[in-house]
């Protein structure tokens, strides 16, 4: 079971397909740019000159304003879409725990894991956006200030594994929701999905770690 109905609502309406529609585009993009964010910022690790060079280059084509732009508007399309799925109220979160417990399937537990880190993010992604605007362009020397100097160094430690956790999770129940991820595959994928998650988070400390320890 790949998904359960949205807890404390009942029937469809003829939006429903289309929110659908949304929340599949809007979550594969956002899975798609934070896998290319983390690849950028990870650039660090080849010196700072390599992460400032392709913030430059990203400033000197305006995709830094105009990509943040549509993060956003994704990210907003995102949470209108999934909205009406995750309970929000304490009787309605009591139902979704009672209903993976009575299924006890393993997709069933995803999703509820998935709808625990979206409401962690709904938080923590705001705040990040929020932070990253305000000190635009990306430049590794002001990233390695933020680390060592504040809690943004520990903020990111906490958003990390929310954030890729999340986003396996989101990558998985869409494969299966429009059957791209057939039961005979999933054994592998789950291997696959394991890789992904200890290199995503390896690169991320890794980067981390760079920024703590670059000379400022």
């Amino acid at each position: 079971m790949a998904s359960l109905p949205p807890v404390g609502k009942t029937g469809t309406t003829r939006y429903d397909g289309l929110f659908d529609v949304v929340q599949m585009l809007s979550g594969a993009f956002l899975a798609l740019f934070v896998c290319m964010h983390m690849v950028f910022l990870s650039s660090v690790l080849f010196g700072a000159g390599a992460m400032d060079g392709l913030s430059a280059l990203f400033e000197a084509v305006h995709a830094e304003a105009v990509g943040g732009a549509i993060v956003v508007a994704a990210f907003v399309a995102h949470i209108v879409a999934v909205g009406r799925k995750i309970p929000f109220r304490m009787a309605e979160s009591i139902v979704m725990y009672r209903h993976a417990r009575l299924l006890h399937h393993a997709d069933t537990w995803r999703w509820v894991v998935q709808v625990l880190t979206a409401l962690v993010l709904l938080l923590m992604v705001t705040v990040h956006m929020w932070e990253g605007f305000m000190v635009m362009p990306v430049a590794a020397g002001t990233s390695a200030v933020r680390v060592q100097h504040g809690p943004w160094g520990f903020f990111y430690l906490a958003l990390l594994p929310v954030l890729v956790l999340h986003l396996a999770i989101g990558v998985w129940r869409l494969s299966v929701k429009w059957g791209a991820l057939a039961s005979a595959a999933r054994p592998k994928a789950r291997r696959w999905e394991r890789w992904f998650i200890g290199a995503f988070l390896g690169l991320a400390l890794l980067t981390l770690l760079r920024l703590w320890t670059l000379p400022l």
